[in-house]
């Protein structure tokens, strides 16, 4: 507490209940004096700084180490799959692409080599075709025998269009009289135990094939085939005779291919059946003495007059096909007892 003018000031301090003496002692220090040796030694203490010669060691600056990584690791970087590269991806693309072009290549190597075989084989084939249609369509020869001459016809494969075939000859017979009342021309030829119905005759395959289209738009079952006629002889009295029939014989293809024209629509040139009929007349000689030659000839000399109107009027195109089909089977009877 404080106390009244001229009372000292005291503070009484209580530890545990008990006062204790306390005694306040204020020091005063002189600042003034206190800052003037502060001066002073400071003073002192630049001029020894001032007066002290410093000297430094002479000593050249070490060098300072360059700095190495030395558990350095690069980064991994992510795989690009539109870089070509040796990840497995990539390695399967071109193992893909090899394995393509090898099988191109392999195929390429065996179909040319096939087609190689293929073309070989084409060639025998054609050049057999060509040596048999050689064969077939080479003119006939004479020679003599005895007191006359033989005339050796040329085997021929003449395009045909079938009606059927038949175990016995009755019903080949039934179904020819058959045919015969439907306008069709119609002829029967034995051949290996079977009766076969042919109602036509052409000079080759594809037109006779355009016939057979005709045909069976309008009911009638039929086959386009060729009809081989072997090589056979034939005993005339003279060279003139042999020469005539011979002439007589390679003339029948082209009267056949005019006359098919007739079945199909198509017009017939006039100039084959005055060339024919041109050809039969000039033969000075006199009539074949040997029948079959004399049949052939007939058969060919009809075929010729109906062919010129054979494409306008249906009768005549039918009589000219009796007469061709005559014609053939003459032809073949002759062959067949060679």
């Amino acid at each position: 507490m404080a106390k009244e003018d001229g009372q000292q000031s005291t503070i009484k301090i209580k530890l545990n209940g008990k006062e204790r003496p306390f005694e306040e002692k204020t020091v005063v220090h002189d600042w003034q004096a206190a800052s003037e040796e502060t001066s002073a030694a400071s003073s002192e203490e630049m001029l020894d700084e001032e007066e002290f010669e410093w000297i430094l060691p002479n000593e050249e600056e070490p060098e300072i180490p360059e700095f190495k990584v030395n558990h350095h690791t690069e980064s991994k970087k992510r795989p690009n799959i539109h870089r070509f590269g040796n990840g497995p991806f990539t390695l399967g693309i071109k193992r893909t692409i090899i394995s393509f072009v090898l099988a191109i290549t392999v195929g390429l190597l065996l179909g040319t080599f096939f087609l190689q075989i293929m073309k070989r084989e084409d060639i025998q084939a054609t050049t057999t075709a060509q040596n048999q249609v050689a064969a077939e369509d080479k003119p006939g020869e004479e020679k003599k025998t005895g007191a006359g001459y033989e005339a050796t016809l040329p085997a021929m494969a003449v395009p045909v269009l079938q009606a059927g075939v038949y175990s016995s000859k009755e019903n080949a017979e039934s179904a020819a009289k058959e045919l015969t009342n439907q306008n069709y021309a119609t002829t029967i030829l034995e051949m290996d135990g079977k009766y076969n119905v042919f109602i036509g005759v052409a000079g080759e395959l594809q037109e006779v094939e355009s016939w057979e289209k005709n045909v069976k738009e309008s009911g009638l079952d039929v086959l386009a085939k060729e009809l081989s006629l072997k090589e056979s002889s034939i005993k005339l009295a003279t060279k003139e005779q042999a020469e005539q029939l011979l002439k007589e014989v390679n003339y029948f293809k082209t009267v056949a291919g005019e006359a098919v024209k007739g079945e199909v629509g198509g017009d017939v040139n006039e100039k084959v059946s005055q060339n024919g009929l041109q050809l039969i007349d000039s033969y000075k000689d006199g009539v074949y003495q040997n029948k079959e030659a004399v049949n052939l000839q007939e058969q060919l000399q009809a075929a010729l007059k109906g062919l010129e109107n054979s494409s306008e009027n249906k009768e005549e195109a039918i009589k000219v096909q009796q007469s061709l089909l005559n014609y053939i089977t003459i032809y073949y009877q002759l062959s067949s007892h060679s």
